[in-house]
């Protein structure tokens, strides 16, 4: 298997600026946030924070991937890991996905009806979706990720500090940043939700099912965390709710055709009621 992702460092040393550039884009759409007055984070005084608070902030891990069109893309995402010592019994932080056999089954659905298909992405998901307002998440950054921070937004220069000779930057994490124990489960039941207010209802077999009668035709939509599978006979129907969802979530990429990829598979739609 063939890795294209890598640490921000080695690809800063792979890739010199191009690398740095990708890293400001990251950086600076967790500070605006993916749509306008949705930031991911936010500055917090480091002053005013415990030894504790600071000992319990979860590291920033950034990365640097190769994509298959020889394009570069930054990511930032959270060390959850010590947000598992403060996991309660009983508390459900696992979001659900969608099954193979509920993909395998709307597809064949879908060539049985000769359904319009069409594969939506909600781009940034995970930051559509806000932390709880009595949950205090912070994130840590440091070195020349903290310079990077402070050129995407000044604002951030005072609070910057040093600990043990380096840089560090405190941040208050405002939404499902990734890599945080509950971002996936935040991000579920808000788009559950903007579904259900839509009009369409969860499956109750599989929870990553929905659908709704639309102009006396069902409409179905698959989805694992922000990938989606639209289908209905009228392409009409599948634009006006793609339309629907951008109204929430932002501009959404969409693949449209009898052929198309879908979770890793590639998908052929036949005229002979097969896939």
């Amino acid at each position: 298997m063939l890795l294209t992702q890598m640490s921000a460092q080695k690809g800063f040393k792979l890739y010199g600026e191009k690398a740095v550039a990708v890293m400001f884009k990251e950086l600076k759409q967790l500070d605006i946030g993916v749509m306008e007055g949705k930031p991911a984070v936010g500055p917090i005084n480091p002053d005013l924070l415990s030894n504790e608070e600071k000992s319990m902030a979860l590291e920033a891990v950034n990365l640097i991937k190769l994509k298959r069109d020889g394009n570069l893309k930054g990511r930032t995402c959270a060390n959850g890991k010590k947000q598992r010592r403060f996991v309660k019994d009983g508390e459900i932080v696992s979001s659900p996905t969608v099954s193979l056999e509920s993909i395998i089954v709307t597809l064949l659905v879908d060539a049985y009806e000769g359904r319009n298909v069409c594969i939506a992405d909600v781009s940034g998901a995970y930051l559509h979706a806000e932390m709880p307002s009595d949950k205090q998440v912070l994130l840590k950054l440091v070195g020349k990720f903290v310079d990077i921070m402070c050129e995407v937004n000044p604002e951030y220069k005072k609070y910057v500090r040093y600990e043990k000779g380096v840089k560090v930057l405190y941040l208050r994490v405002l939404r499902a940043l990734y890599g945080c124990l509950e971002s996936a489960l935040l991000w579920y039941n808000l788009y559950s939700t903007t579904l259900s207010k839509l009009g369409f209802k969860l499956n109750p077999y599989d929870l990553c099912v929905a659908n709704k009668m639309i102009n006396g035709s069902q409409c179905t939509i698959a989805f694992y965390v922000d990938d989606n599978k639209i289908s209905h006979k009228d392409p009409k129907v599948v634009q006006k709710v793609i339309s629907e969802i951008e109204k929430h979530f932002g501009k959404l990429t969409v693949q449209t055709g009898s052929e198309f990829d879908f979770l890793g598979m590639d998908v052929k739609l036949r005229n002979d009621k097969k896939i």
